[in-house]
Formats: C-alpha cells, sequence, structure tokens
C-alpha cells in the first residue's frame, strides 16, 4: 500500500515541472493557472496551446497592471481575454463565477487562470476542482498550492467555500 502511494505523489507535482506554458501548472486538461502576467515567452507558448481564453483575476492598482495591453495582445491572437477583479480573500460569489465560467465552456475550450503571484488563480480552481471534479479537497489544495496558492486567509476563504457547499 505505502508503495502506491509513493508512485502517486510524483504525479502531483508533475504539471509544475512539465507544463506545456512556462510558469504555469496544468490542473485539468486544458485548464492552466499561470503565476504572474503572462509574457512574451507565455504567449508564444499560450497560442502553441491553442488557449481560447484568458482570466486576469488582478485588482487596480496591483503593479504591471496594464489589462488594454493585455487584452489586445490576446485579441490579436484571437483568445478571449476575461478579467475579474478578485481580493486576496475571495468570497462565495467569485468562486461561484469562475465554477460557472468554467462548467460553460464550450467543448474542446482551453483556459489559462492568472493573477499577479498565482496565489487567487490558483485559490479559485480549487473549488472546481472538488465541487465540479470530484477531487478530493486535500488532493485539490496541493495541486493549488503547487499551483500558486501561498496566503492563509485565501486558503482560509478556499476551505470556507468548500465546507459551505460540501454541506447543502
Amino acid at each position: 500500500m505505502s508503495r502506491a502511494i509513493v508512485l502517486l505523489l510524483p504525479a502531483l507535482v508533475l504539471p509544475a515541472q512539465g507544463s506545456a506554458i512556462p510558469g504555469a501548472v496544468e490542473v485539468r486538461p486544458g485548464i492552466f493557472v499561470l503565476r504572474g502576467v503572462p509574457d512574451e515567452g507565455t504567449c508564444t507558448a499560450i497560442k502553441k496551446q491553442h488557449i481560447t481564453h484568458v482570466i486576469d483575476l488582478r485588482r487596480d492598482g496591483e503593479v504591471n497592471l496594464n489589462c488594454e495591453s493585455e487584452a489586445s495582445r490576446l485579441q490579436d491572437m484571437e483568445i478571449q481575454y476575461v478579467r475579474y477583479a478578485v481580493p486576496k480573500a475571495p468570497p462565495a460569489g467569485d468562486f461561484d463565477f469562475l465554477r460557472d465560467f468554467l462548467r460553460d465552456l464550450p467543448k474542446g475550450a482551453k483556459v489559462l487562470i492568472h493573477c499577479s503571484d498565482g496565489n487567487r488563480a490558483a485559490a479559485m480552481v480549487t473549488p472546481w476542482l472538488v465541487l465540479d471534479k470530484g477531487v478530493p479537497v486535500e488532493q485539490a489544495l496541493r495541486m493549488a498550492r503547487e499551483a500558486g496558492l501561498q496566503l492563509p486567509e485565501t486558503e482560509l476563504a478556499v476551505r470556507k467555500y468548500l465546507s459551505a457547499k460540501l454541506r447543502t
């Protein structure tokens, strides 16, 4: 039994090391969480991976926030850009928004979700992994940490949301 667990643990880390998009973790096929803002190298990889949607979770006032430039660059690549500003401790409605967005994607769509450092992007995708894809909570949180979840208040918001949804 312990041998099987040892063999499975490296699989949780492989997406970060072998990601087709530098600095990103593919949490599910076609769903990437990026630590940071897409640069030229990221955009080249995004195009190569046929990403169809980019979700930017940064808020007004964040360093290097230039939504117009990012939106324009992505639109030139025929990629849909969505900006949905999220705080460090997202409320339930923010988690609901992303879950709905991911559930409503057309078949074959590929998404890159980012914020300034990956913390919020990783947090926001966690409830979708648990509630919509059936990933166990602790496994989803390990994946989120690998993808950039780092602040205790952000993880607490995720746990609070999941607790409320799993009770109902």
